[in-house]
């Protein structure tokens, strides 16, 4: 489910442990700016350069890779408070090798990516752990990717969709818990189609293998 609200810089896992009071003075640092964009809007397209990071404050990004017939797969989502870009932005061929796009009404604020790697001639006292907060946020994305290479690696629909609802369950820390994507959103996840998936899901809740109220799940451990 989109967030509706935008979320405050302090919260902004990249501004982990810098003071409120220096974010305007960081802000100015990193050439920052913020955009609007609607439901399906291209935010950056594949082969676009790229020379800022984009942190969602509102909403939810997709980042797709299209083969050269047109078909689309999502690699990851962006939620709130989430880094895009940063990837391709830190490289020095910094073109995009794949398209991120807004799965729903959104709000980015972008920072200029050179900026937060070299620090700038007024040696701002923030920035080593500005640094910091990046690579660290570079190792979760990692994780985030292979999560999706082990869900696309099963070989059926059910696995992938218990694969997927089970790492959902284990960041949870509950047999009960929401997903952050919508049906839609979900099928693209997972490769699948739409019709196929949702039939897949009522099948495995007759089976009793789980139990789902739009995006609230809960798994069941076989009797």
């Amino acid at each position: 489910m989109a967030d509706t609200k935008t979320i405050s810089y302090s919260q902004i896992p990249l501004f982990e442990g810098i003071r409120t009071e220096n974010l305007n003075e960081l802000l100015h640092c990193l050439h920052n700016y913020v955009r609007e964009y609607e439901k399906g809007e291209v935010i950056i397209i594949e082969e676009e350069n790229i020379q800022h990071i984009g942190i969602v404050l509102r909403g939810t990004v997709h980042m797709l890779k299209y083969d050269y017939w047109g078909k689309q797969t999502m690699l990851a989502y962006m939620s709130q408070g989430e880094m895009f870009g940063e990837v391709f932005a830190v490289q020095k061929k910094n073109n995009s090798q794949v398209s991120f796009v807004a799965a729903t009404d959104c709000q980015v604020l972008f920072l200029r990516a050179a900026n937060i790697i070299h620090p700038c001639h007024r040696a701002c006292v923030f920035h080593h752990k500005l640094s910091e907060n990046m690579f660290n946020l570079i190792g979760q994305k990692s994780v985030k990717l292979m999560e999706r290479i082990e869900v696309a690696s099963k070989s059926t629909l059910r696995e992938k969709i218990l694969s997927y609802l089970s790492m959902q369950a284990q960041k949870a820390g509950s047999s009960k818990f929401e997903i952050p994507l919508n049906r839609s959103a979900l099928a693209d996840y997972l490769d699948s189609n739409r019709s196929a998936m949702t039939r897949e899901l009522f099948a495995m809740k007759e089976e009793g293998l789980i139990d789902f109220q739009k995006n609230e799940f809960s798994l069941r451990k076989p009797q």
